[in-house]
């Protein structure tokens, strides 16, 4: 590296790429390591919330004129296969959260002319979900589980019975002073999911509404304020189960082509 810098242009110079031919695997079938899919489903999920806005600093409940927007994005905390060494089906235990950014304009007033004045504001909260789906199939059926074994073997003894039996007769049989075992654990791949989509339709509704301005002036047709929010939505999650799985991959197809 040079003390000084070296001078720098406004242009760069062009520079030529050439292609590289690269080195396959020899021939032959080589076996891979990689992500399988198991199956590619849809799960829906209906919810229900009861969103209550926050108390100000004086400990007043904020009234609520109207919702402005309400952003949304979808979390998963779990998705589990529970299956069967075999078996063609399985239950996926999902659970997880909708993230909820909901923007409100808050503590209205009304001036001389009747016009009102409000505060926009926030409020984010966390909706949870948690359901157990019926997977019907597979597209690839998953590896395992394959379950540990754990088996006692013991070894012939023999020995004189003692005092009071033939000197010829011998106890024989297992030597309980002793313990032996084989056991075999197997480490399974986790089947696991990707979340695809999530499409929510959600109807919300204010529950305690009352008429706005407060009782001694004169009402403004239509508006109102309120505390609460109930919430219904409709959840539809698409995902993919996956799994690591050890594939063959025929050398001569598609995967070494190009």
């Amino acid at each position: 590296m040079s003390v000084n810098p070296f001078p720098r242009s406004t242009s760069t110079n062009s520079c030529d790429a050439t292609n590289v031919t690269p080195n396959p695997i020899g021939a032959g079938t080589p076996i891979i390591k990689v992500p399988v899919v198991l199956q590619e489903v849809s799960v829906q999920i209906p919810m229900h919330a009861m969103i209550d806005f926050p108390v100000d600093a004086n400990g007043n409940q904020e009234q609520v004129l109207e919702i402005k927007t309400i952003g949304k994005k979808t979390f998963l905390t779990q998705c589990k296969l529970i299956n069967r060494p075999g078996a063609t089906n399985g239950k996926l235990f999902i659970s997880g959260f909708v993230r909820k950014n909901i923007q409100y304009a808050s503590n209205p007033v009304a001036d001389a002319e009747g016009e009102i004045l409000s505060t926009i504001k926030s409020l984010t909260v966390e909706v949870p979900f948690d359901c157990v789906a019926e997977i019907e199939s597979f597209l690839t059926p998953p590896v395992g589980p394959m379950t540990d074994t754990r088996d006692e073997f013991g070894y012939l003894i023999s020995k004189p019975l003692g005092t009071g039996f033939p000197e010829k007769d011998r106890l024989a049989g297992s030597d309980l002073s002793q313990f032996h075992q084989i056991s075999s654990e197997n480490y399974n791949e986790l089947p696991y999911c990707e979340l695809i989509r999530a499409d929510i339709i959600e109807i919300d509704e204010s529950l305690n509404r009352t008429a706005f301005p407060a009782t001694g002036q004169s009402n403004i047709i239509g508006e109102g304020t309120f505390t609460q929010l109930s919430e219904k939505m409709v959840l539809d999650l698409t995902l993919k189960l996956l799994q690591n799985q050890q594939v063959r991959v025929d050398s001569l197809g598609p995967a070494s082509q190009g």
